[in-house]
């Protein structure tokens, strides 16, 4: 017995049906679907980078600035403590400069952390103060149990009128007077 050899060609398979093409071409196809479907994730859920209202911000930026160097000009300096008994805040408000009118009345706003330990947001009190015979401000605290419980340590206040602001932190509201100054 003879043993004959066949050298009949091996049939081809066909192209796509080749191994070596998934391996060259299936890794970039691959990316090329996945960059597509993380720039739609991209697109759909981004975050909004400029406010709405960017230029009325920044036009009350530039307003901030120039109240301030306003109360600079004026040599405004402020003095503050809370009297826990009549639930009153005071204020002393001084011009380095001769001859300032101060204004009848003053906005002070007060800014503290809220009382919720995991959330950042502030509690902002807004308290008209007017002007006494004795050239000292006063207002009403209306949220003088939260003084009183001793929860409140740190204040971020601001006094101001519509031609001047001042700013500054007051620790220890119960306990301490803030000095506030334009220098």
């Amino acid at each position: 017995m003879e043993a004959t050899l066949s050298l009949k060609p091996k049939k081809r398979d066909i192209w796509y049906k080749e191994p070596w093409l998934l391996l060259v071409a299936g890794g970039p196809a691959f990316v090329v679907v996945a960059s597509i479907i993380t720039g739609y994730i991209a697109i759909k859920g981004s975050d909004k980078v400029v406010a709405d209202d960017y230029y009325k911000q920044g036009l009350m930026i530039n307003k901030d600035i120039q109240r301030d160097a306003k109360a600079k000009e004026l040599v405004l300096s402020a003095s503050l403590y809370i009297d826990l008994k009549t639930a009153k805040i005071r204020m002393q408000l001084n011009s380095g400069m001769p001859g300032t009118v101060l204004p009848e009345k003053v906005q002070l706003s007060l800014a503290r952390a809220s009382d919720n330990a995991s959330s950042v947001n502030e509690v902002i009190h807004r308290l008209p103060l007017s002007r006494n015979t004795d050239g000292s401000y006063e207002g009403d605290l209306n949220f003088i149990s939260k003084l009183s419980s001793g929860s409140v340590k740190l204040f971020h206040i601001k006094i101001e009128t519509t031609e001047w602001r001042l700013t500054g932190d007051w620790h220890n509201p119960e306990v301490k007077v803030a000095q506030l100054s334009a220098l």
